[in-house]
């Protein structure tokens, strides 16, 4: 199988260097390793170029983008050149196990139905030093393999597991089997698993064969200052990584009829809920107090509830959030201990 590892890189002029050095380290080479950077506007893309020339014997190919493009948009230009049949996520903060490509290949090439592959990872900080585990196998010691037919109503495809990208191998199929992935989502993991299991299975793999960098600037970790009516945008991509799931699903029911159940019927229903929820979230965080839209989102969110408990559940803190003043609410913000 030929591997290609992705990396996206944007402001990461302190990272870089250590992320590539860990793929080019791997005890299996990748044949290929794309790097995109997303218009950086600090050195990261020199600190790229560099490195590219100062290890001409490995196959890595800088990408820059014009333009800062987003996650989902540079991942779609960097699969669109790549050719491998597995393609590894390496975000350009983190760093790779020597074993990972080893390991996760050794797997897949046992288990031909599964189309994506999740392991865990340690956390480290800003100067690499370990600070905690990220379990995305929900605490199981054992692989597990998901798929779109046994899920029970409402219950989430992902079963309280993540979907974390950084760690992430996928078959290429994943991609080329549906249209690009549209520019402007969060993240392009939960659609690429989801992907998968319409595919066959995604899979989980209790090793941590990464170390994720968690920090400032991180995507998904947000600090304090940063809580406030421009999170407002960061919901609404959530609510358009939902949109993307709902379209390839619709791809792939045109493609296959037949490939309808119970289970994907579930899936849908719970991804419609999870846009109701991210649409109620995205007016609270707006700009000045919006009543109607704020009843428009509540009403949207009730009818796609599994329950009334489940709706008021969810309901009542982005309501909170609505009628508190946005200085109260950067000042309880800054107040909170930062994890």
């Amino acid at each position: 199988m030929k591997v290609t590892i992705i990396t996206l890189a944007f402001k990461h002029e302190r990272y870089i260097r250590e992320c590539l050095h860990s793929a080019i380290g791997q005890t299996r080479p990748a044949d290929e390793i794309i790097v995109v950077d997303d218009a950086s506007p600090d050195a990261t893309g020199q600190i790229a170029e560099a490195f590219i020339r100062e290890n001409p014997a490995f196959p890595i190919r800088l990408l820059r983008n014009e333009k800062n493009l987003g996650v989902s948009a540079s991942f779609a230009r960097a699969v669109a050149a790549a050719s491998g049949d597995i393609i590894f996520a390496l975000a350009g903060d983190d760093v790779a196990s020597p074993h990972r490509l080893e390991k996760c290949l050794e797997y897949l090439s046992d288990r031909p139905a599964t189309f994506a592959l999740i392991t865990n990872a340690e956390i480290i900080d800003e100067t690499s030093a370990r600070s905690g585990r990220l379990d995305n196998c929900a605490g199981r010691d054992v692989p597990v393999s998901l798929s779109l037919g046994d899920l029970a109503p409402g219950e989430h495809f992902l079963r309280g597991r993540s979907s974390c990208g950084a760690t992430a191998a996928y078959r290429a199929a994943v991609f080329r089997e549906f249209s690009p992935m549209r520019a402007g989502l969060y993240a392009e993991d939960d659609p690429a698993t989801f992907r998968a299991m319409l595919l066959g299975s995604c899979d989980f793999l209790p090793l941590s064969l990464v170390r994720w960098r968690k920090h400032a600037n991180n995507l998904s970790h947000g600090t304090g200052a940063r809580r406030g009516p421009e999170m407002a945008l960061h919901f609404r991509k959530c609510e358009a990584m939902i949109d993307q799931m709902l379209a390839d699903a619709d791809e792939w029911v045109s493609r296959n009829p037949r490939s309808i159940d119970e289970g994907f019927g579930n899936a849908l229903a719970d991804l419609r809920f999870q846009k109701a929820r991210w649409a109620l979230w995205a007016v609270a965080h707006e700009n000045g107090l919006k009543v109607i839209k704020g009843f428009a989102a509540c009403r949207q969110l009730f009818a796609r509830a599994p329950s009334f408990r489940i709706f008021v559940n969810h309901v009542w803190r982005p309501l909170f959030k609505m009628i508190t003043p946005f200085p109260l609410q950067r000042l309880a913000a800054s107040l909170r201990p930062r994890s």
